[in-house]
């Protein structure tokens, strides 16, 4: 029983190729030039470089650590505000009403 008609049982057939015609002899007189693929990139700014890295996850230290700033330069970037603990001063009042009132010592033999 013979198949006929099927295609993909017969390997295609390669073409020839003539080693004389392919082989390369002498130098090559084509220039060869470094091509540098043009890319679509884009440099971001600090602001925008530290937004995206914290949109990726990763905390204001990291960050910091990564682009070589302070935490606080970060801070500003994102618009963290720290926030700023102010301790109030003693009231003058209150220190001067728990001391006890001092009294002028005179000297024996006179009056006051």
């Amino acid at each position: 029983m013979t198949v006929s008609g099927i295609s993909g049982n017969v390997p295609s057939p390669t073409p020839a190729v003539d080693p004389v015609k392919t082989a390369q002899v002498g130098p090559t007189t084509a220039k060869t030039t470094s091509i540098t693929p043009k890319h679509d990139t884009v440099n971001l700014t600090g602001t925008a470089l530290a937004k995206s890295l914290k949109l990726s996850g990763q905390t204001a230290a990291q960050i910091a650590q990564k682009m070589s700033l302070p935490i606080a330069t970060v801070d500003s970037y994102l618009g963290i505000q720290t926030p700023v603990t102010v301790t109030p001063p003693a009231p003058k009042a209150a220190a001067a009403a728990a001391a006890p009132p001092q009294v002028a010592a005179t000297p024996p033999g006179k009056k006051a």
